[in-house]
This record gives structure tokens, C-alpha cells and sequence, in this order.
């Protein structure tokens, strides 16, 4: 079954912008590997679809998920699991 996904916000590539506490600028994003890898979104202000590819970042102990692209150059848009 395809989860659902949320948007969290969107950030200019290098911007601060955190999920859940993290930096996602400050990580090393690692590509979802089996199961699921990418996320059906939809642009909250336009709703133009989007497939995304789904993400990781360690902190640690602590792994986020997250989905990640782009909306226009340089815009990046983020989603986690509702």
C-alpha cells in the first residue's frame, strides 16, 4: 500500500530547513534502498504532481525519512510520512 505523504515546507538549496530537528543541508542524504523509494507528492500552492525520491539522514542513533525534489531550480520541496 502507497503511504501517504505530507508536505513539510520547501527550502532554496542550502537554506536552513529542518525535519524533525534536523538539517537536511547539514546531512548526507542516502537514497531509500528496497520496499519503497519514491513518493507521489502534489505542490501544495499550484498541486501539480510530482514523484519525488525518498531520503535518509543520520544524526547518530537518529534516521529521518523524508521525500525530496525539486519544484523549480534551486527550490526544493520536502515531505515526511503522514
Amino acid at each position: 500500500m502507497e503511504k501517504v505523504w505530507q508536505f513539510a515546507g520547501s527550502s532554496k538549496e542550502g537554506e536552513p530547513f529542518e525535519i524533525q530537528g534536523m538539517s537536511v543541508w547539514g546531512q548526507s542524504w542516502q537514497v531509500a534502498e528496497g520496499g519503497e523509494t519514491e513518493a507521489h507528492v502534489n505542490d501544495p500552492v499550484y498541486g501539480k504532481s510530482y514523484i519525488f525520491k525518498i531520503y535518509t539522514i543520520r544524526d547518530g542513533e537518529e534516521k529521518i525519512e523524508f521525500a525530496a525534489g525539486e519544484f523549480s531550480k534551486g527550490e526544493w520541496g520536502f515531505y515526511t510520512r503522514e
